[in-house]
């Protein structure tokens, strides 16, 4: 479970786990996200999984589910791996708002 990036090979289907179940999340709790690209890359997707199981690992658990993906465009590959992307979460109420910006080019996906 792995895949190949300029600067070495990376563990790929992690289940990151922001909430957990039954945790109590503060108003407007906000995640930033940093992550690898390759120098070549025009898009990144961002699926969005839940589980059912707080120990889940991997996104092929037959416990978790991907509710959505978010894809960001950025098609200037000019300084390569020297790209950067804000990607935020917010989960405020019962409401997830997911956004992630090409800070370059100010291109942006966002979800409500």
């Amino acid at each position: 479970k792995r895949d190949e990036y300029d600067d070495g090979p990376q563990c790929k289907d992690i289940f990151s786990k922001f909430i957990l179940i039954n945790d109590l999340v503060k108003s407007s709790k906000i995640f930033e996200l940093s992550f690898p690209i390759k120098k070549d890359q025009t898009e990144v997707a961002f699926p969005i999984y839940q589980s059912t199981k707080r120990d889940a690992m991997f996104t092929d658990d037959p416990s978790c589910k991907r509710l959505l993906t978010v894809t960001v465009h950025f098609p200037n590959v000019e300084r390569g791996t020297d790209r950067e992307l804000l990607v935020t979460m917010d989960f405020s109420s019962t409401l997830l708002h997911f956004q992630a910006v090409d800070v370059t080019s100010g291109k942006s996906a966002q979800v409500d």
